[in-house]
């Protein structure tokens, strides 16, 4: 008899098999097999008929290794049927943490009652180990985490000897578990390093068999330069490259992702493997100060916050925020103030901003723009997001129905509950796995349903060499989600965005129920996911 049988679902394996009527077997953490209806039995039947059986969703790009530790539950991934989190993207990781590093975390850290007590990224997968995550975590080690603990916040290029100190600790950390380097090219101080530098990072990352994964240098007027920069830093160290979130930010740039992409098709006839992931969503969730010129935040916090405070420089960002001028990306003028949407204060006395765009409060305040932006990101001590309005849909369908990209969140382990759930997020945080179904596959036809699994299974397995996850096959670790088609679908919106998926019905981790009749059951078998040294 078997710990637990899926009893009368429609099964689809991850790799895209047309989806057929099986019972699946579990034994333990590990898939057992697929059987014929009543051939088998187990001590646990879950009743999935009607409805469709498939992997977990790994979630390629997530930014959870802090919420995880503030919130095992993983509330929000779990509940859209997310068993696998890759955390550590866009440049910052949870390690290594020396020196300046520590000031990347420390805001977020203590924002999330979170005690900052590790210096390496070992040091982190134990204490998550410890906290005992609902879900499965891997993680990238941030090339904006190795510049600052060896360089500090400071725009310069790396002496020989910092740079091999850099490649040092990037070593250690591939050789604690990290899956591979991730960078975060718009960010401080990610944005001071040159090409040649990732290059370097990136060939030590390739050595023990690791991904390279990049938030690239602009997704705005620069795409084109930085997706061949991104080309070329795979090219050059012969080592796999996953652009995240893949789009094309600004109205002006619209319809661009289908040159990207065929670049990215020609490196890849040319032996770059290169590829791509994408949230579904036409609004983008960052920092609100990365409106600000790369000069502007050299040098850490206190820096930034000392040029904004002194009038003349002050006056000189402003300028260039509403410009452009020496800002790659223009972000004000692509999008527009009346498309920049504020969230996550902190003060009391700016709560009332929640969810209002940098123009409605300029009109309620009698303020220009540019001020309101630039004094609440001064009162908010830098830490304030805004989402950004600044994508179309058609390139949306564009990059996700192309057979290299993967679906990613680009958001955190939420719960309406607690912390996490005293401002507003942006919904791709609850609804990115859901939605791609209800509206992508169901309603919008874009791509099958089949292949829309193996987006949020298998291929995301391939790309980060996870063997043993992403597919239903016997002696697989048993991550699976049973979902109602009928109903599955989103429900977190721009302005009730914590609000849980619908039509989860089960979600299996590593053998354990943690999701039933679409309620967490508390339970919390996620495993630290470590990658074995040099397997490629």
């Amino acid at each position: 008899m078997h710990s637990i049988l899926i009893k009368g679902g429609m099964v689809i394996d991850g790799i895209g098999t047309p989806a057929a009527p099986y019972d699946l077997a579990i034994d333990g953490a590990k898939i057992a097999g697929f059987y014929k209806p009543s051939e088998t039995d187990a001590s646990l039947v879950l009743d999935a008929s009607g409805m469709i059986v498939c992997p977990g969703f790994i979630d390629i790009h997530s930014h959870s290794e802090i919420h995880l530790l503030n919130n095992p539950l993983a509330e929000s991934k779990v509940r859209q049927g997310v068993t696998t989190e890759l955390v550590g993207n866009c440049g910052t990781s949870p390690g290594p943490i020396i020196g300046a590093a520590r000031e990347l975390l420390w805001d977020y850290s203590h924002a999330l009652d979170v005690n900052l007590d590790w210096a390496s990224l070992d040091e982190y997968l134990l204490r998550l180990s410890n906290a005992r995550p609902s879900v499965n975590v891997a993680t990238l080690v941030g090339a904006s985490m190795l510049r600052a603990s060896v360089l500090g916040n400071d725009d310069r290029a790396p002496s020989v000897d910092e740079l091999t100190r850099m490649q040092e600790l990037l070593s250690e950390a591939m050789l604690q578990g990290a899956w591979g380097l991730s960078s975060g090219l718009i960010y401080a101080p990610g944005c001071y390093a040159s090409t040649q530098e990732l290059v370097d990072l990136a060939s030590t990352t390739a050595s023990f068999g690791g991904i390279y994964a990049s938030h690239i240098r602009g997704e705005g007027r620069t795409l084109v330069k930085a997706v061949e920069e991104a080309i070329r830093i795979g090219r050059e160290a012969r080592i796999r490259v996953e652009i995240s979130h893949h789009k094309a930010c600004g109205k002006s740039m619209w319809g661009t992702v289908s040159k990207t992409i065929a670049m990215m098709e020609e490196a890849r006839k040319s032996g770059v493997d290169v590829a791509f992931d994408v949230y579904p969503y036409s609004a983008s969730n960052t920092s609100l100060d990365t409106i600000m010129p790369p000069w502007a935040r050299e040098g850490g916090k206190a820096r930034t916050l000392q040029r904004l405070k002194d009038p003349t420089t002050r006056s000189k960002i402003a300028e260039q925020v509403v410009t452009g001028a020496e800002n790659v990306e223009d972000v004000v003028k692509d999008t527009g103030w009346e498309n920049i949407v504020l969230v996550g204060f902190r003060k009391q006395q700016n709560k009332p901003f929640e969810g209002k765009s940098v123009l409605e409060i300029s009109k309620s305040l009698g303020k220009s723009p540019v001020d309101v932006a630039l004094d609440l990101i001064v009162d908010e001590e830098l830490q304030l997001g805004a989402i950004f309005h600044e994508m179309v849909e058609d390139d949306v369908i564009t990059v996700m129905s192309h057979p290299l990209a993967s679906i990613g969140s680009d958001g955190e382990a939420m719960a309406p509950y607690g912390v996490t759930g005293e401002s507003a997020v942006h919904p791709r945080a609850y609804g990115t796995f859901p939605r791609v179904l209800r509206r992508y596959v169901f309603e919008k036809r874009a791509l099958s349903l089949e292949d829309a699994i193996r987006k949020m299974t298998a291929w995301p397995a391939d790309r980060l060499r996870i063997r043993d996850r992403g597919v239903l096959a016997k002696r697989m670790a048993a991550d699976v989600v049973v979902f109602d088609p009928m109903i599955v679908r989103d429900t977190a919106t721009f302005e009730r965005s914590h609000s849980y998926a619908a039509g989860i019905k089960y979600v299996i981790v590593n053998g354990a129920v943690t999701v039933s009749n679409g309620e967490h059951t508390m339970e919390r078998a996620g495993l630290v996911l470590r990658h074995p040294p040099g397997v490629a």
